[in-house]
């Protein structure tokens, strides 16, 4: 979790545009109310609006904690998979960019640990990557909380975070960022931040190796 302590730093130095990326972030991850920028991430994880064949009184799909269930039981399940795209997206766009960001993900219990993966359509790596990665981090940790607390199984009672991998199909940053609040709209030169933070992790992953 020590990239966890690091998004202080992070925010602080990214000024505008990481803070306004981090409410954003927050907004789907936490909340279960779909809005006209994004749909909720959390609402599609807890509550994925599907009905399964075999159980047609389930209307909506818990997807966190049938893979908890599932990994408690079964360590080495090849399908702890979910997804937060949904086909009618595409149609449903209300604004430019709601479709969500990160479209799906699977867990992997391999050697005692927990592997996260998560594929992304796209990605603003200034604005809200760091964010994708704290709640994603956060998600994996979730997951296999729960699953300690489920089973029986000694492999999973002391089983530990894996890595957590992201793969972008496109990922990229603004040259000028146009932040718009309520009342005001303007625009920042990301070249100069993008600069700093590149520092602070250097400087942080020196401090890491001593």
């Amino acid at each position: 979790m020590d990239y966890c302590k690091f998004i202080d730093n992070i925010i602080a130095i990214g000024g505008a545009i990481t803070r306004h990326g981090w409410k954003k972030a927050t907004l789907v991850y936490t909340t279960l109310r779909d809005r006209q920028a994004k749909p909720s991430y959390l609402k599609r994880l807890v509550q994925y609006p599907d009905k399964p064949r075999k159980y047609s009184k389930i209307t909506s799909i818990n997807q966190l904690k049938k893979i908890a269930y599932e990994l408690s039981s079964k360590p080495g399940l090849s399908n702890l998979s979910f997804v937060i795209f949904r086909p009618s997206d595409l149609y449903d766009s209300f604004r430019p960019g709601y479709v969500p960001c990160p479209i799906a993900g699977d867990f992997k219990f391999r050697h005692g640990k927990l592997y996260l993966n998560v594929m992304f359509r796209t990605c603003d790596a200034l604005a809200v990557a760091f964010a994708d990665i704290y709640y994603l981090r956060k998600l994996q940790l979730d997951v296999l909380e729960l699953s300690k607390k489920i089973s029986t199984c000694d492999l999973i009672k002391n089983g530990e975070p894996g890595q957590l991998s992201l793969y972008f199909a496109r990922s990229y940053i603004e040259k000028n960022k146009r932040i718009k609040d309520k009342t005001v709209s303007y625009s920042i030169d990301t070249m100069g931040i993008v600069k700093e933070l590149l520092k602070e992790i250097k400087k942080k992953t020196k401090l890491k190796k001593q």
